[in-house]
């Protein structure tokens, strides 16, 4: 019969080890182990066998302990001091470099969302293999984890999360309401605050532009006046000025900033005290509606700490209150009207001149000679009246 075959020394010491962890760990098995290395029998390990054990140990810790990272650090300092080994091994040392780059790049460079296609651009020498690759995104996780980033629901896409926040000293603010110009008397029945919006939500070729251009000139004097004009060119708009009886165009040019804009309003937006900021208008086509609101909560990011007003002209579909985008456009106005031909409704206000809440509100009005607003019955409301 065969004599059985002799197991090799690093088998038969990787069992002793693994004996003396089931048998000593709850009670110093650590020391157990590391005796076991430099005595047991009378055999050394080799560094390569020392690193493989503690891989064992590892696991072992993970899966029976369930213990947290700083004391699985804490015990591998132990472990490789005890077995004259330097705590850190080249690749964790550059692997620690690697993590420091990336945290500071997301700290520092990263603004809003981003892909981690990004981050492998921007450090080509960290992710030159498939192994490099996962690497970053295994320092990706850590920072999601620790709440630094959120992933926002695409494959490989992260947002910034923004940890800086200031308390609010309303103490020191007087809680007045703007001195601002509307249209068809409704300074009588809502009040605006500093870093309000105003959506117009309208039926094409039902007045938007009128009501906004009326806000602008009558508020050319008391406002920092700024209109964002996505529609007319140069000539029509000067065509619109001359409509406006009583006045000429250099009044126009010299009280109000007229800028060509079509999108991303919330870059160019003036914002400070009595900053009136016109939006004529905010265009959606093809795949924008969803987004919509996600414009306006940009730009009322841009603005609530500041004395700005900004409103926004929309467009709407016929029989409808809420403007292309649906009810989320609503979620951030403090004044929300919809108009159609010759009919304004109040759709949602936040904030009353009197105890009684407008929301529902309604009058029917005239526009005169392309400028000039007529309200031609009173503001009252009527149940179930939809534009």
């Amino acid at each position: 019969m065969p004599k059985p075959k002799e197991p090799r020394d690093e088998d038969r010491i990787k069992n002793m080890v693994i004996s003396g962890m089931q048998a000593e760990m709850e009670t110093g098995g650590l020391n157990m182990v590391m005796s076991v290395l430099k005595d047991g029998d009378g055999k050394q390990c080799t560094v390569q066998e020392i690193r493989e054990i503690e891989t064992q140990l590892v696991l072992g810790w993970r899966l029976k302990e369930k213990i947290s990272e700083k004391e699985i650090k804490d015990r591998l300092r132990i472990y490789r001091q005890g077995m004259g080994l330097p705590f850190e091994t080249p690749q964790e040392k550059q692997s620690k470099i690697v993590m420091a780059e990336i945290r500071d790049w997301v700290q520092v460079v990263a603004h809003g969302n981003f892909a981690i296609r990004d981050i492998y651009n921007y450090f080509p020498q960290y992710s030159k293999s498939t192994n490099d690759k996962k690497y970053l995104s295994t320092c990706i996780a850590r920072l999601v984890k620790e709440h630094l980033l959120e992933r926002d629901g695409r494959y490989g896409q992260y947002r910034k999360c923004e940890l800086e926040i200031e308390r609010m000293d309303f103490l020191s603010v007087e809680a007045k309401a703007l001195d601002i110009w509307l249209p068809l008397e409704l300074g009588n029945l809502v009040e605006l605050y500093p870093g309000n919006i105003v959506v117009i939500s309208g039926e094409k070729g039902s007045g938007k532009t009128t009501l906004a251009m009326n806000i602008a000139w009558e508020n050319r004097n008391t406002w920092d006046v700024n209109y964002y004009n996505s529609e007319m060119g140069k000539a029509e708009l000067k065509k619109r000025v001359l409509m406006f009886e009583g006045t000429e165009p250099y009044e126009w040019a010299e009280k109000i900033s007229f800028y060509p804009r079509a999108e991303n309003f919330h870059d160019v937006l003036q914002v400070g005290d009595n900053k009136l900021n016109l939006i004529d208008y905010l265009e959606v086509s093809g795949d924008d509606y969803p987004q919509v609101s996600r414009w306006i909560l940009d730009i009322h990011r841009a603005i609530i700490q500041s004395n700005t007003l900004v409103i926004i002209c929309l467009q709407k579909p016929p029989g409808r209150d809420e403007a292309y985008g649906g009810t989320p456009t609503r979620d951030k106005p403090r004044l929300y009207l919809a108009i159609s031909r010759g009919k304004i409704k109040i759709v949602d206000a936040k904030n009353w001149v009197t105890s009684e809440n407008p929301t529902g509100y309604l009058c029917d009005f005239k526009i005169i000679n392309g400028h000039k607003l007529i309200q031609s019955s009173p503001w009252g409301r009527e149940d179930r009246f939809t534009l």
